[in-house]
């Protein structure tokens, strides 16, 4: 296949990946919206324990057990 020929494959996939990608925001969106929610619930219960502001903060970066 030829260099230009290449470059036109390479452009086609690309163009591909990213309108799927964009077909998919709508739904990103919703997994964002969840993760900041599930985020809160962390930080808030954090607060409850007895942890500080700045302390449930660094907790919910990294939410792992």
């Amino acid at each position: 296949m030829s260099n230009e020929a290449n470059k036109a494959m390479n452009a086609a996939k690309s163009d591909a990946i990213f309108d799927a990608a964009k077909r998919e925001m709508p739904m990103e969106i919703r997994k964002a919206d969840f993760i900041a929610e599930v985020r809160r619930v962390h930080y808030e219960a954090s607060i409850r324990k007895g942890f500080t502001a700045a302390e449930a903060l660094v907790l919910c970066m990294k939410p792992t057990f």
